[in-house]
Protein backbone atom coordinates (compact mmCIF):
# COMPACT_ATOMS: atom_id res chain seq x y z
CA UNK A 1 0.00 0.00 0.00
CA UNK A 2 1.31 3.00 -1.47
CA UNK A 3 2.92 5.38 1.66
CA UNK A 4 0.68 8.13 0.82
CA UNK A 5 -1.93 6.55 2.28
CA UNK A 6 -0.76 5.75 4.74
CA UNK A 7 0.61 9.41 4.85
CA UNK A 8 -3.47 10.82 4.43
CA UNK A 9 -4.41 8.53 7.47
CA UNK A 10 -2.00 9.68 10.48
CA UNK A 11 -2.99 13.30 8.89
CA UNK A 12 -6.63 12.92 9.53
CA UNK A 13 -5.96 10.69 12.40
CA UNK A 14 -3.83 14.05 13.57
CA UNK A 15 -6.43 16.17 12.57
CA UNK A 16 -8.66 14.35 14.96
CA UNK A 17 -6.91 14.56 18.14
CA UNK A 18 -6.11 18.01 18.15
CA UNK A 19 -8.35 21.08 19.39
CA UNK A 20 -9.63 24.09 18.11
CA UNK A 21 -7.34 27.17 17.65
CA UNK A 22 -9.68 29.42 19.73
CA UNK A 23 -8.63 27.30 22.98
CA UNK A 24 -5.17 27.80 22.37
CA UNK A 25 -6.00 31.52 22.56
CA UNK A 26 -7.99 31.24 25.40
CA UNK A 27 -4.66 29.43 26.99
CA UNK A 28 -2.74 32.63 26.24
CA UNK A 29 -5.47 35.06 27.36
CA UNK A 30 -5.28 33.61 30.84
CA UNK A 31 -1.53 33.46 31.52
CA UNK A 32 -1.19 37.38 29.98
CA UNK A 33 -4.32 37.82 32.37
CA UNK A 34 -2.29 36.38 35.37
CA UNK A 35 0.46 38.13 34.39
CA UNK A 36 -1.17 41.57 34.44
CA UNK A 37 -2.76 40.64 37.92
CA UNK A 38 0.56 40.09 40.09
CA UNK A 39 2.40 43.26 38.22
CA UNK A 40 -0.51 45.66 39.60
CA UNK A 41 0.33 48.36 41.80
CA UNK A 42 -1.37 46.40 44.73
CA UNK A 43 0.47 43.07 44.37
CA UNK A 44 3.01 42.39 46.89
CA UNK A 45 5.07 40.64 44.46
CA UNK A 46 5.14 43.59 41.42
CA UNK A 47 8.36 44.89 43.39
CA UNK A 48 10.04 41.73 42.38
CA UNK A 49 9.01 42.21 38.77
CA UNK A 50 6.88 39.23 37.60
CA UNK A 51 7.30 37.77 34.40
CA UNK A 52 4.68 34.93 33.53
CA UNK A 53 5.62 32.84 30.46
CA UNK A 54 3.23 29.24 29.43
CA UNK A 55 4.54 26.35 29.47
CA UNK A 56 3.69 23.01 28.35
CA UNK A 57 2.28 21.41 25.37
CA UNK A 58 -0.21 24.45 24.98
CA UNK A 59 2.87 26.45 23.99
CA UNK A 60 4.69 23.62 21.90
CA UNK A 61 1.59 23.24 19.72
CA UNK A 62 1.21 19.46 20.98
CA UNK A 63 -1.97 19.55 23.19
CA UNK A 64 -4.08 16.73 22.00
CA UNK A 65 -7.84 16.02 23.06
CA UNK A 66 -8.59 13.73 25.77
CA UNK A 67 -9.49 10.34 25.98
CA UNK A 68 -12.62 11.24 28.88
CA UNK A 69 -14.73 14.07 28.20
CA UNK A 70 -14.76 15.18 32.00
CA UNK A 71 -11.15 15.74 31.87
CA UNK A 72 -9.80 19.32 32.33
CA UNK A 73 -7.07 20.99 29.65
CA UNK A 74 -3.80 21.69 31.47
CA UNK A 75 -1.88 24.61 31.36
CA UNK A 76 1.46 25.35 32.84
CA UNK A 77 3.25 28.04 33.65
CA UNK A 78 5.96 29.93 35.51
CA UNK A 79 6.38 33.24 37.12
CA UNK A 80 9.94 34.56 37.53
CA UNK A 81 10.54 36.60 40.24
CA UNK A 82 13.91 39.28 40.71
CA UNK A 83 14.67 38.13 44.41
CA UNK A 84 17.45 36.83 45.53
CA UNK A 85 17.32 33.10 47.45
CA UNK A 86 18.62 34.60 51.01
CA UNK A 87 14.66 37.13 51.29
CA UNK A 88 12.57 34.29 52.03
CA UNK A 89 12.37 30.64 52.71
CA UNK A 90 10.61 28.55 50.19
CA UNK A 91 7.38 28.30 52.68
CA UNK A 92 7.51 32.13 52.53
CA UNK A 93 7.87 32.75 48.80
CA UNK A 94 5.27 30.28 47.68
CA UNK A 95 2.70 31.68 50.59
CA UNK A 96 3.82 35.16 49.28
CA UNK A 97 2.65 33.76 45.63
CA UNK A 98 -0.36 31.97 46.86
CA UNK A 99 -1.70 34.75 48.95
CA UNK A 100 -1.73 36.47 45.12
CA UNK A 101 -3.26 33.83 43.47
CA UNK A 102 -5.98 33.85 46.14
CA UNK A 103 -6.69 37.29 45.36
CA UNK A 104 -6.75 36.96 41.66
CA UNK A 105 -9.39 34.01 41.98
CA UNK A 106 -11.57 36.05 44.27
CA UNK A 107 -11.20 38.90 41.99
CA UNK A 108 -12.31 37.18 38.58
CA UNK A 109 -15.12 35.37 40.93
CA UNK A 110 -13.71 32.01 40.27
CA UNK A 111 -15.76 28.87 41.93
CA UNK A 112 -13.42 26.53 43.02
CA UNK A 113 -11.18 27.11 45.58
CA UNK A 114 -7.04 27.59 44.60
CA UNK A 115 -5.57 23.88 45.13
CA UNK A 116 -1.41 24.01 46.50
CA UNK A 117 0.64 21.16 45.21
CA UNK A 118 4.13 20.26 45.62
CA UNK A 119 5.23 22.89 43.79
CA UNK A 120 2.11 24.69 41.71
CA UNK A 121 -0.76 26.74 42.50
CA UNK A 122 -3.81 25.26 41.06
CA UNK A 123 -6.84 27.29 39.63
CA UNK A 124 -10.05 26.34 37.63
CA UNK A 125 -11.60 27.92 35.34
CA UNK A 126 -15.25 26.60 35.20
CA UNK A 127 -16.68 28.41 31.74
CA UNK A 128 -17.63 26.60 28.31
CA UNK A 129 -14.26 25.29 28.30
CA UNK A 130 -12.68 23.64 31.43
CA UNK A 131 -9.03 24.70 32.19
CA UNK A 132 -7.22 23.93 34.83
CA UNK A 133 -3.85 26.50 35.88
CA UNK A 134 -0.70 25.59 37.43
CA UNK A 135 1.20 28.45 38.08
CA UNK A 136 4.53 27.78 38.93
CA UNK A 137 6.72 30.60 41.75
CA UNK A 138 10.35 30.61 40.50
CA UNK A 139 13.73 32.46 41.59
CA UNK A 140 15.95 33.76 38.68
CA UNK A 141 18.49 31.24 39.16
CA UNK A 142 22.04 32.78 40.23
CA UNK A 143 24.65 33.14 37.54
CA UNK A 144 27.20 30.47 39.07
CA UNK A 145 24.48 28.13 38.12
CA UNK A 146 24.03 29.74 34.92
CA UNK A 147 27.78 29.78 34.43
CA UNK A 148 27.88 25.82 35.42
CA UNK A 149 24.69 24.91 32.91
CA UNK A 150 26.52 27.35 30.17
CA UNK A 151 29.49 25.17 31.10
CA UNK A 152 27.95 21.86 30.30
CA UNK A 153 27.65 23.13 26.28
CA UNK A 154 24.15 24.90 26.76
CA UNK A 155 24.31 28.17 24.76
CA UNK A 156 23.94 31.06 27.12
CA UNK A 157 20.34 32.06 25.93
CA UNK A 158 18.96 28.84 27.35
CA UNK A 159 20.84 28.81 30.50
CA UNK A 160 19.96 32.43 31.40
CA UNK A 161 16.67 31.46 31.81
CA UNK A 162 17.19 28.28 34.47
CA UNK A 163 15.15 29.27 37.56
CA UNK A 164 15.26 27.85 41.43
CA UNK A 165 11.75 26.47 42.03
CA UNK A 166 9.89 25.84 45.31
CA UNK A 167 8.73 22.31 46.55
CA UNK A 168 7.32 21.18 49.62
CA UNK A 169 9.29 18.30 49.36
CA UNK A 170 13.03 19.75 49.73
CA UNK A 171 14.84 18.97 52.83
CA UNK A 172 15.04 23.04 53.44
CA UNK A 173 11.83 24.05 52.40
CA UNK A 174 10.75 26.20 55.34
CA UNK A 175 14.89 27.45 55.86
CA UNK A 176 16.39 30.22 54.37
CA UNK A 177 18.37 28.41 51.82
CA UNK A 178 20.45 28.98 48.27
CA UNK A 179 20.28 25.19 47.83
CA UNK A 180 16.68 24.94 45.73
CA UNK A 181 15.34 22.47 42.83
CA UNK A 182 16.72 24.22 40.16
CA UNK A 183 14.70 24.14 36.26
CA UNK A 184 14.74 25.66 33.14
CA UNK A 185 11.20 24.89 31.51
CA UNK A 186 11.45 28.69 29.47
CA UNK A 187 14.86 27.09 27.95
CA UNK A 188 13.21 23.63 27.34
CA UNK A 189 10.68 25.63 25.36
CA UNK A 190 13.41 27.80 23.33
CA UNK A 191 15.54 24.62 22.76
CA UNK A 192 12.16 22.85 21.43
CA UNK A 193 10.63 25.81 19.44
CA UNK A 194 14.30 26.00 17.60
CA UNK A 195 14.30 22.75 16.97
CA UNK A 196 11.06 22.91 15.52
CA UNK A 197 11.18 26.17 13.44
CA UNK A 198 13.12 25.78 10.65
CA UNK A 199 10.64 23.21 9.37
CA UNK A 200 7.88 25.67 9.76
CA UNK A 201 9.26 29.25 8.05
CA UNK A 202 6.97 28.52 5.23
CA UNK A 203 3.88 28.30 7.25
CA UNK A 204 5.31 31.07 9.35
CA UNK A 205 5.39 33.36 6.84
CA UNK A 206 2.31 32.80 5.24
CA UNK A 207 0.69 33.70 7.80
CA UNK A 208 2.88 36.72 8.27
CA UNK A 209 2.08 37.57 4.64
CA UNK A 210 -1.23 37.24 5.20
CA UNK A 211 -0.63 39.62 8.06
CA UNK A 212 -2.41 37.46 10.59
CA UNK A 213 1.15 38.55 12.67
CA UNK A 214 3.21 41.49 12.47
CA UNK A 215 6.58 39.32 12.04
CA UNK A 216 8.03 36.11 11.87
CA UNK A 217 9.15 36.31 15.38
CA UNK A 218 5.72 36.91 16.63
CA UNK A 219 4.01 33.76 15.45
CA UNK A 220 3.13 31.42 18.07
CA UNK A 221 4.38 27.32 18.29
CA UNK A 222 0.80 26.29 17.63
CA UNK A 223 0.55 27.65 15.20
CA UNK A 224 3.14 25.84 12.80
CA UNK A 225 1.98 22.04 13.09
CA UNK A 226 4.78 20.67 11.65
CA UNK A 227 5.36 16.23 11.41
CA UNK A 228 7.27 17.25 14.52
CA UNK A 229 4.54 18.02 16.02
CA UNK A 230 1.98 15.78 14.78
CA UNK A 231 4.23 13.09 15.51
CA UNK A 232 4.28 13.94 19.07
CA UNK A 233 0.29 14.38 19.36
CA UNK A 234 0.36 10.59 17.81
CA UNK A 235 2.80 9.24 20.37
CA UNK A 236 0.68 11.08 23.18
CA UNK A 237 -2.51 9.50 22.27
CA UNK A 238 -0.78 6.21 21.85
CA UNK A 239 0.28 6.27 25.55
CA UNK A 240 -2.76 7.61 26.60
CA UNK A 241 -4.67 4.49 25.26
CA UNK A 242 -2.35 2.54 26.02
CA UNK A 243 -2.00 3.35 29.90
CA UNK A 244 -5.80 4.11 30.14
CA UNK A 245 -6.54 2.02 33.40
CA UNK A 246 -3.40 3.40 34.87
CA UNK A 247 -2.27 6.71 33.12
CA UNK A 248 0.00 7.07 35.75
CA UNK A 249 2.50 4.68 35.04
CA UNK A 250 2.93 5.31 31.10
CA UNK A 251 5.54 7.71 30.07
CA UNK A 252 4.99 11.25 30.55
CA UNK A 253 5.02 13.84 28.07
CA UNK A 254 7.68 15.84 28.35
CA UNK A 255 9.88 12.54 28.20
CA UNK A 256 8.34 12.08 24.87
CA UNK A 257 8.28 15.19 23.37
CA UNK A 258 11.93 15.48 24.18
CA UNK A 259 12.93 12.63 22.86
CA UNK A 260 10.85 12.80 19.90
CA UNK A 261 12.54 16.35 19.27
CA UNK A 262 16.11 14.60 19.49
CA UNK A 263 15.09 11.95 16.90
CA UNK A 264 13.31 14.24 14.32
CA UNK A 265 15.78 15.06 11.32
CA UNK A 266 13.34 17.11 9.09
CA UNK A 267 11.54 14.02 7.89
CA UNK A 268 8.65 15.87 5.49
CA UNK A 269 5.28 13.89 6.13
CA UNK A 270 4.18 12.55 9.48
CA UNK A 271 4.37 9.16 8.60
CA UNK A 272 7.78 9.35 7.53
CA UNK A 273 8.44 11.65 10.72
CA UNK A 274 6.54 9.70 13.45
CA UNK A 275 8.41 6.29 12.26
CA UNK A 276 11.92 7.57 12.00
CA UNK A 277 11.26 9.15 15.52
CA UNK A 278 10.23 5.89 17.40
CA UNK A 279 13.34 4.71 15.88
CA UNK A 280 15.64 6.56 16.89
CA UNK A 281 14.19 7.69 19.93
CA UNK A 282 16.55 4.86 21.92
CA UNK A 283 19.44 6.55 20.99
CA UNK A 284 18.63 9.92 23.18
CA UNK A 285 18.53 7.82 26.65
CA UNK A 286 21.61 7.86 28.41
CA UNK A 287 22.86 4.73 29.95
CA UNK A 288 23.11 6.69 33.46
CA UNK A 289 21.77 9.69 35.23
CA UNK A 290 20.65 11.94 34.22
CA UNK A 291 18.90 9.54 31.72
CA UNK A 292 16.77 11.77 29.37
CA UNK A 293 17.91 15.51 30.28
CA UNK A 294 16.75 18.79 29.98
CA UNK A 295 19.14 20.15 26.59
CA UNK A 296 18.69 23.72 28.66
CA UNK A 297 19.89 22.07 31.63
CA UNK A 298 21.56 18.80 31.38
CA UNK A 299 21.72 18.40 35.47
CA UNK A 300 17.94 18.39 35.16
CA UNK A 301 16.64 14.60 34.34
CA UNK A 302 13.00 14.41 33.32
CA UNK A 303 13.30 10.28 33.65
CA UNK A 304 14.39 10.77 37.21
CA UNK A 305 11.90 9.04 38.70
CA UNK A 306 12.83 5.80 37.04
CA UNK A 307 15.71 5.84 39.49
CA UNK A 308 12.99 5.42 41.92
CA UNK A 309 10.25 2.87 40.44
CA UNK A 310 12.03 0.83 37.83
CA UNK A 311 8.94 -0.30 36.67
CA UNK A 312 8.60 3.25 34.89
CA UNK A 313 11.40 2.83 32.87
CA UNK A 314 10.47 -0.65 31.83
CA UNK A 315 6.76 0.89 30.93
CA UNK A 316 8.49 3.35 28.79
CA UNK A 317 10.39 0.81 26.84
CA UNK A 318 6.89 -1.51 26.96
CA UNK A 319 5.72 1.61 25.38
CA UNK A 320 8.35 1.74 23.01
CA UNK A 321 8.30 -1.18 21.70
CA UNK A 322 4.39 -1.33 21.12
CA UNK A 323 3.97 1.71 19.35
CA UNK A 324 7.05 0.70 16.89
CA UNK A 325 4.87 -2.30 16.19
CA UNK A 326 1.36 -0.77 15.82
CA UNK A 327 3.14 1.89 13.28
CA UNK A 328 4.86 -1.05 10.98
CA UNK A 329 1.44 -2.27 10.99
CA UNK A 330 -0.17 0.30 9.50
CA UNK A 331 -0.04 -0.33 6.01
CA UNK A 332 -0.90 -4.09 6.02
CA UNK A 333 -4.39 -2.13 7.74
CA UNK A 334 -4.88 -0.72 5.21
CA UNK A 335 -4.37 -3.03 2.42
CA UNK A 336 -6.23 -5.59 4.86
CA UNK A 337 -9.34 -2.95 5.13
CA UNK A 338 -8.72 -2.76 8.99
CA UNK A 339 -8.58 0.86 8.85
CA UNK A 340 -11.89 1.56 11.66
CA UNK A 341 -11.40 -1.05 14.18
CA UNK A 342 -7.61 -0.58 14.51
CA UNK A 343 -7.90 3.02 14.56
CA UNK A 344 -10.21 2.45 17.14
CA UNK A 345 -7.93 0.35 19.50
CA UNK A 346 -4.45 2.03 18.55
CA UNK A 347 -5.61 5.41 18.73
CA UNK A 348 -9.19 5.50 20.24
CA UNK A 349 -10.38 7.28 17.20
CA UNK A 350 -13.65 7.14 15.52
CA UNK A 351 -13.12 7.83 12.07
CA UNK A 352 -16.06 8.62 9.78
CA UNK A 353 -17.57 7.33 6.91
CA UNK A 354 -16.43 10.30 4.47
CA UNK A 355 -12.62 9.26 6.11
CA UNK A 356 -12.79 6.00 5.45
CA UNK A 357 -14.29 6.50 2.30
CA UNK A 358 -10.74 8.22 1.22
CA UNK A 359 -8.70 4.71 1.66
CA UNK A 360 -11.23 2.69 -0.36
CA UNK A 361 -10.25 4.69 -3.73
CA UNK A 362 -7.66 3.70 -5.92
CA UNK A 363 -6.75 7.86 -7.12
CA UNK A 364 -5.78 10.58 -4.60
CA UNK A 365 -8.52 12.49 -3.44
CA UNK A 366 -9.10 15.93 -1.32
CA UNK A 367 -8.94 15.16 2.69
CA UNK A 368 -12.32 16.37 4.43
CA UNK A 369 -10.60 17.88 7.69
CA UNK A 370 -13.13 17.02 10.63
CA UNK A 371 -13.03 19.80 13.59
CA UNK A 372 -11.59 18.97 16.78
CA UNK A 373 -14.37 17.98 19.28
CA UNK A 374 -14.56 20.59 22.08
CA UNK A 375 -14.32 18.70 24.72
CA UNK A 376 -11.23 19.12 27.89
CA UNK A 377 -8.19 17.35 28.30
CA UNK A 378 -6.54 14.80 30.68
CA UNK A 379 -4.19 16.98 32.91
CA UNK A 380 -0.29 16.11 31.85
CA UNK A 381 2.60 15.64 34.14
CA UNK A 382 4.60 18.52 33.76
CA UNK A 383 9.20 18.48 33.96
CA UNK A 384 8.20 20.35 37.55
CA UNK A 385 6.05 18.20 38.76
CA UNK A 386 7.70 14.94 37.62
CA UNK A 387 10.86 14.95 39.80
CA UNK A 388 12.67 16.60 41.77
Amino acid sequence: MSDNLVTKLLDVVADSLDIPKTYYVKAVDRHKSLGVWLCRRESKLAVFNPSVHSQGSFRYGTVVRPLFANAEYDLDNVTTLEIAKTVFSQKELKQLYGAEVRAYADAHAMNEPVEETNRCWRLRYSDEVSFHLDALPCIAEEQAIINAIIARGVPQKWAQLAVAITDRRHPEYERISRNLFSSNPRGFARWFEERVRPWALSQIRSLVDQRLYASVEEVPAYEWKTPLQRSIQLLKRHRDVMFRDNPGVGPISMIITNLAAHAYAGEPDIWTAVTNIVKEMPRFVNPSHPRVPNPANPAEDYADKWRRNSSLEENFWLWHTQVGIDLEELPSVLAGDRIYSQMKKTFSVDLTQDELKLFKRSTPVTRLARPAAAVSIQSAPRPWSEHV
